[in-house]
């Protein structure tokens, strides 16, 4: 732990409880930075847009805004500690503000209207190769740390014409034209030099480390720019992934089938619904 940071916190009182909740967020923390950048990063190198890309895959990794503020709160006393002993010269934690609590989630746009734009990305011929499997795999509905997976991970079937990739709880498989547009990406990507199938490069660096999450956004807000227009909330993996939840769940699929597809928890997935269709009609069953 950094400059005797834990120590600190004993000296100061904090409850054992208290303390290890404080190591497991910033050893959580240390491991992102570590996994963004190859060489990793002292903590005078880090800066505060690090931390603002930590928080924000934790919040595509549907973390609720109340322990997203929380692990905040425990960077934010590090880093002034660090300051304090004269360790970073410039508390890169101190300006950044708490997230917003806001209304119910709510879904943005609709599974069909996905759908739609898929087709359309997919044959909009100024597209990188790059951005139209980053939205095709984002329609199956991956988190931030899906698109983390490896080359091994991807297997094809010539007999079967298909391609399945493994995630971490669940594995996802391409049919039809679905597997000549992610070979088309992932062919160009065998010889790059990285273990990953898609990947973030740091500024100066020669080869890059797993992708980070404003990487997905952009090609998320780009094509949000291009179909959905400047009145509609750009595109996330949250908002697609809620598109999926309450299609499925609109179709009457149970709660085990819907945690299933979207590698989460059964009870996430019941209380993630729960507030997903507060307020929301849903369609008679035929």
């Amino acid at each position: 732990m950094p400059y005797g940071f834990i120590k600190h916190l004993e000296n100061e009182g904090y409850s054992e409880e208290t303390v290890k909740s404080y190591e497991k967020i910033i050893v959580q923390f240390f491991s992102f930075i570590q996994s963004t950048y190859p060489g990793s990063k002292e903590p005078f190198q880090i800066s505060s847009t690090d931390i603002k890309n930590y928080l924000e895959e934790q919040l595509n990794n549907e973390k609720t805004i109340s322990t997203i503020n929380k692990e905040l709160a425990i960077l934010k006393t590090l880093f002034n500690y660090l300051w304090e002993i004269d360790k970073v010269p410039v508390d890169p934690a101190v300006k950044i503000k708490r997230f917003k609590v806001k209304n119910l989630p709510k879904v943005d746009v609709t599974f069909e209207e996905l759908e739609e734009l898929l087709i359309k990305v997919l044959q909009n011929g100024e597209y990188s190769k790059l951005r139209k499997v980053i939205f095709l795999l984002a329609t199956k509905g991956l988190k931030t740390a899906d698109f983390r997976f490896k080359k091994e991970d991807v297997k094809e079937s010539i007999k079967e014409d298909t391609i399945t990739i493994q995630l971490r709880k669940r594995t996802i498989t391409l049919v039809g034209r679905e597997v000549t547009y992610f070979q088309e990406y992932f062919y160009e990507t065998i010889f790059n030099g990285s273990d990953y199938v898609f990947t973030t490069k740091p500024h100066g660096e020669e080869y890059g480390g797993p992708i980070q999450v404003m990487s997905i956004l952009n090609h998320l807000r780009a094509i949000s720019s291009d179909y959905l227009g400047e009145n509609v909330q750009p595109l996330t993996l949250i908002s697609i992934r809620r598109a999926i939840a309450f299609h499925l769940y609109s179709q009457r699929h149970s709660i085990q089938a819907i945690a299933k597809k979207l590698g989460i928890e059964e009870n996430s997935a019941s209380n993630y619904l729960k507030y997903l269709t507060e307020g929301t009609i849903l369609p008679k069953s035929t």
